[in-house]
């Protein structure tokens, strides 16, 4: 009996040996294969990955700052940075865990999130002023960041944005997607030292698609149907780019616990926003997706109506991704929210929509 648990523990040492070389030999290749298109920013704890794009030589207006979405990059602003770089200097970055950034310090809350990129923005010398825009989970981030850092900021421009109230406090099934969610995370993260979230990612590439499913729903147990699986409408709704980097960013154990940490401290980084006050007397515009839930859509509008220059704008032909089902919308908020610095006119004279209106702009 001895002797046959000593074998099964050699067995399984050596499996999870050869998983570990798997997976080192394989993330060096990916770094190797997929550089950062931006440059490395040394905050003393961790490197955050940041992508700034037009001359701020040249241009005029304020530097547009993007934040994307709790499990996003850089890659999720690809067509709207590239657009708005003609005529701004356009800077986005990946949170710490995500991307090509290190993985930072725990917990990963709204605060720490935005204490960090403050300090990435002045070690890599990009001065303000900024118009902030963010989508999703930069619904808390971003409006947290106007809030410490007032004077720095033009305006402020949210997509379809995580509202405070719906996780100021949570509901208990709230509480309990988010506990799910991030035990799922850190059992991934776990795995992935071993080389079996690479390997189910490798798979999914061939005939054993089927097996790599079965393997999915099994690390993802205790999700919703379909919720942990690549057939998810919510991963196709992922522009192109991110879904095809989703097999090198998302089998990384810095992603998972990345991920873990933010679902986890959704609360702490609503009442930290609530507690701060979402207030400014900067034009700030508050996009809803047509898909995005009932109660989201009215906190966005109640949001809006609190503020002296606060827009609430319905994206009629979107989902979540606005940015990629009407740009335009985007683009022109944003850019008339960068113009209302120099204008002695209101924002609202410039272009943005009549206070409370909701369609397009």
């Amino acid at each position: 009996m001895i002797q046959a648990l000593i074998w099964i523990a050699a067995i399984i040492g050596i499996f999870a040996l050869l998983g570990l070389l798997y997976q080192i030999a394989g993330t060096r290749r990916d770094a190797r294969l997929y550089p950062p298109p931006g440059k490395m920013v040394d905050l003393g704890t961790h490197k955050l990955h940041v992508l700034a794009k037009g001359s701020s030589q040249g241009l005029s207006g304020p530097t547009i700052l993007l934040e994307a979405g709790l499990m996003s990059t850089v890659l999720s602003w690809t067509d709207l940075q590239e657009e708005l770089s003609k005529s701004y200097r356009v800077v986005s970055y990946d949170r710490a865990g995500l991307g090509w950034s290190d993985l930072g310090p725990m917990p990963r809350t709204a605060e720490r999130i935005v204490e960090e990129l403050h300090m990435m923005l002045q070690r890599a010398n990009i001065a303000p002023p900024y118009v902030l825009v963010g989508h999703s989970f930069g619904g808390l981030t971003m409006p947290l960041f106007a809030a410490r850092y007032p004077e720095e900021i033009v305006g402020m421009v949210l997509v379809d944005p995580v509202a405070p109230a719906e996780w100021n406090p949570p509901s208990e099934q709230d509480r309990k997607m988010t506990r799910i969610g991030a035990t799922v995370c850190r059992r991934a993260a776990f795995l992935s030292q071993f080389g079996l979230i690479r390997f189910v990612g490798f798979l999914l590439t061939t005939k054993a698609k089927d097996v790599a499913g079965r393997l999915v729903r099994l690390i993802s147990r205790g999700t919703p149907s379909q919720s942990g699986t690549v057939s998810s409408p919510w991963f196709w709704a992922l522009p192109a780019n991110e879904r095809a980097m989703a097999a090198v960013f998302w089998i990384q154990k810095k992603f998972a616990l990345t991920i873990a940490s933010q679902l986890e401290n959704l609360p702490v980084s609503a009442a930290s926003l609530e507690q701060a006050g979402f207030t400014t007397d900067k034009p700030v515009v508050i996009f809803s997706a047509n898909t995005a839930p009932k109660r989201r859509r009215e906190e966005h509008k109640a949001m809006a109506e609190r503020l002296s220059l606060g827009e609430h704008v319905t994206a009629h032909n979107s989902n979540h991704w606005i940015m990629q089902e009407e740009p335009t919308l985007l683009l022109d908020a944003i850019r008339n929210v960068a113009a209302s610095r120099d204008s002695a006119a209101s924002p609202t004279a410039e272009g943005l929509p009549k206070r409370g209106v909701v369609g397009k702009v």
